[in-house]
């Protein structure tokens, strides 16, 4: 008996042993596969009018002037260019200029400004508070140098700023810490508000895919004013390239595919986001906090799919504005080539959302009892479906002037060469609706779960719970 018992306890811990090394394996295959580096793509944007614009003063300093009345028409006036580019995060330096020209932006997209070190402006050294008029010319010398624009002389990354030890090694480092901080963070469609010369100089130093000629031309014919912008893409570990300088293209346009990539992208981490912040909610055991977040994750979710929507009609209507009649048939494929891609990745979306909020507890906290527990969970899941809904059928119902049937006058032509694309787009992006609406079926769901919840009638709650809901 013994001897049968001891044979008996290796056996079980090997079972336990095989069991726990199962769950690893099965983690491990789970985890995604470590593939080249994706591609980040950053908009800089200098900012809008200073008062030291405008009275011609060089002015480095933290935090530095704010913007004149000019500067905020401007900032607004910026929301009409770029705000459809739905921006996954809004960065600003730690002046004040930028940061007030981010204001707009931040109001459009609801995202909050985040301000990071190392774009702010090049330090003017013994020349702060000097003529732009006159010292202007001084005040970039040391970057000529470190971007080998000065005739005869190679470039010098040593070379400081007047009166002071900064030199191009610390730019370069600042603006390559920024970037990837960012990089790190999972943003991979960023609006990074910064300055003229941080801008120009880093770009002209950095991206791989600009001659000499085209740097000092850029340099001295296409200076950023304030408000133009500049875009990159590329990662930290691969380097970058310079895709636009302020309409000024240096690559080849992105297909429609990969623009809806950048997309879906973006609206992917917005809504595993909303439903993480609900899953997490939980955890506080507390009425008040998991109703808010469930409140505030309905909200972001519909607000993300509006912004998707926005941006996916913008970019449609930029391309079909630009065909005209002997290609329009291209730009037609291209629209009907990115409609396997928007389903997929929707689909991928809204199974990412319900694992998200299905993790939460199956049982109730026990502190989430009688007069704490949530009331009948019906009108919660109903508002989750029909707010969500309602933002999904923006895309397969587009309003107004982005609506590309035939019927639509605001690109006439334009519109009826699609006409054969536009029904499978919206055949395809409702097919896609269904999906994410089975994924909110499923959260609402979860939310029951989470609360101990079951669907019985509403009279059976106490009068507490009710007030509470």
């Amino acid at each position: 008996m013994n001897r049968r018992r001891r044979d008996a306890l290796p056996s079980r811990y090997r079972n336990i042993l095989g069991g726990v090394a199962l769950a690893f394996l099965a983690f491990f295959l789970a985890m995604p596969v470590a593939h080249a580096a994706e591609i980040m793509r950053v908009t800089f944007v200098r900012h809008a009018e200073s008062t030291a614009n405008a009275n011609h003063i060089i002015d480095t300093t933290v935090p530095g002037p704010g913007l004149t009345p000019k500067g905020q028409q401007q900032a607004e006036a910026l929301v009409g260019k770029l705000g459809d580019n739905n921006y996954d995060a809004i960065y600003a330096s730690t002046m004040l200029r930028t940061q007030q020209t981010a204001v707009p932006m931040s109001q459009y997209l609801g995202l909050p400004i985040q301000v990071i070190d190392g774009i702010a402006e090049i330090p003017a050294g013994a020349l702060e508070g000097k003529s732009q008029d006159q010292f202007g010319t001084a005040y970039i010398f040391a970057p000529l140098k470190w971007a080998g624009l000065l005739p005869n002389v190679p470039p010098d990354l040593t070379a400081t700023q007047p009166g002071t030890n900064f030199n191009g090694n610390d730019f370069n480092a600042g603006v390559d810490n920024a970037l990837k901080t960012m990089y790190d963070k999972g943003d991979r469609n960023p609006i990074v508000f910064s300055h003229g010369a941080t801008i120009m100089f880093w770009t002209i130093m950095n991206v791989n895919n600009l001659s000499l000629a085209q740097k000092g031309m850029l340099l001295s014919q296409h200076a950023l004013g304030n408000t133009d912008y500049v875009v990159i893409e590329g990662n930290p570990q691969d380097g970058w390239t310079l895709t636009d300088w302020n309409g000024q293209k240096f690559a080849p346009e992105p297909s429609f595919e990969h623009e809806l990539g950048l997309q879906i992208r973006t609206l992917n981490r917005q809504l595993q986001q909303a439903a993480n912040e609900v899953a997490a909610s939980f955890a506080s055991h507390n009425l008040a906090t998991i109703a808010t977040a469930i409140n505030h994750g309905i909200a972001d979710a519909s607000f993300s799919v509006v912004k998707f929507n926005r941006a996916i009609n913008a970019e449609v209507i930029k391309r079909v504005t630009k065909a005209t009649t002997p290609n329009a048939t291209d730009v037609q494929d291209k629209v009907s080539t990115g409609i396997e891609t928007v389903k997929t990745a929707l689909n991928a979306s809204a199974k990412n959302v319900a694992e998200g909020i299905q993790s939460t507890p199956d049982t109730a906290p026990q502190t989430l009892t009688g007069a704490t527990k949530l009331a009948d969970p019906t009108p919660t899941t109903k508002t989750v479906k029909s707010k969500v809904k309602e933002s999904l059928d923006d895309i397969v119902k587009p309003r107004g002037a982005t609506d590309l049937s035939d019927g639509n006058k605001a690109l006439p032509g334009a519109a009826k060469s699609l006409s054969r694309s536009g029904d499978p787009v919206r055949a395809a992006v409702k097919d896609a609706q269904d999906q994410v609406s089975s994924s909110i079926k499923k959260l609402g769901d979860a939310v029951k779960k989470a609360a101990g919840q079951t669907d019985k009638p509403a009279d059976n709650h106490s009068d507490g719970a009710k007030g509470a809901a």
